[in-house]
């Protein structure tokens, strides 16, 4: 349970900084200017968002997570009020509001609980992936109950991202990690998870004009199984064509889970393939090293990659990830 857990959280961390530097680069400009990234790279003078942070660093996507980490511990559950606090001190303390490096859905959340404003009403539109790249602590939090993981992870996005795909896809990863933080369950049941995750977001999220995320995760698994004796590279390559890779919900996660289940959660294959991918590249192998993490461990990853990022960002994620799994006993 505690390598789960620990793998849960490094992995994705390690995807959020390994992720960081092609990060909304096309794959072609991805291979100009690292070749194809296969580690930790400091960002190239094309990288825009992330320009200037050092190789290895974690972004908001792990920042954002351990506020949620944070919470469940405190609180031995989610609270939102205390969750919205955590946020409020985090964007003052750190001047998000004059970063670039927030989505658009967050920056109206922030704004609201900074100046006073209707958060709840602010994020009806919120249809980006930033409630889903924080919550897999939620999934580790609940874990082998779906039920209660896809419940609290319904009240982390509706403060932030709650429309139907923003509601929908928090809920689909939630589910995912808690899925598989139960251990012994195979890729279907996962995936199964996810799409019952994100049935019962959509019910709960604003309805907005936008795809359907259930139907999107359903459709990369067709498109996975379809192309089965294709390699994970070009399977990749179609549903990044298919679905898009960008920051919008119904494209970032539908693509991260129809990437974990086409590479049947190993780590390393997962991880490089959506990283190579490009567009919102740090948030999307945020959330495949997540999903990977949980799904086979933090044993089956690079020690050296472990390594680095306890190193480079001075966080202990093994004791964090007993204290989230101690809590729930």
């Amino acid at each position: 349970m505690l390598d789960r857990a620990y793998g849960c959280l490094i992995g994705a961390a390690i995807g959020d900084a390994m992720g960081m530097p092609a990060s909304f680069m096309t794959p072609q400009q991805i291979e100009k200017s690292y070749g194809r990234i296969i580690g930790f790279n400091k960002p190239s003078a094309a990288q825009v968002a992330h320009g200037m942070l050092t190789e290895g660093a974690i972004t908001d996507d792990t920042e954002e997570s351990l506020i949620i980490a944070a919470v469940l511990i405190e609180h031995s559950g989610f609270s939102r009020p205390l969750f919205v606090a955590k946020m409020k001190e985090w964007a003052i303390k750190n001047k998000m509001l004059a970063s670039t490096v927030i989505g658009p859905s967050t920056r109206r959340f922030l704004t609201a609980i900074i100046e006073g404003g209707d958060y709840i009403e602010a994020a009806k539109i919120g249809d980006t992936n930033g409630g889903a790249m924080r919550v897999a602590p939620i999934g580790i939090f609940y874990h082998g109950d779906i039920k209660q993981a896809v419940q609290a992870a319904c009240e982390s996005a509706l403060v932030s991202h709650g429309s139907k795909p923003g509601v929908g896809s928090t809920c689909a990863v939630a589910a995912a990690v808690a899925c598989s933080m139960a251990g012994g369950r195979n890729i279907n049941e996962v995936m199964e998870a996810a799409i019952y995750g994100a049935r019962f977001g959509e019910e709960k999220g604003h309805d907005i004009p936008a795809p359907s995320i259930e139907d999107r995760i359903k459709l990369a698994v067709e498109m996975v199984d379809r192309h089965a004796g294709k390699s994970l590279a070009e399977i990749g390559n179609i549903l990044y064509r298919l679905i898009g890779a960008g920051m919008k919900s119904y494209e970032s996660i539908p693509l991260s889970l129809g990437v974990f289940y086409a590479g049947k959660g190993h780590f390393d294959d997962c991880l490089t393939t959506i990283i190579n991918i490009g567009d919102d590249a740090d948030t999307n192998a945020a959330i495949v090293g997540a999903l990977c993490g949980a799904f086979g461990g933090a044993a089956a990853i690079k020690a050296e990659w472990k390594q680095h990022i306890q190193e480079v960002n001075n966080i202990d994620l093994e004791k964090l990830a007993a204290q989230l799994i101690h809590v729930t006993k």
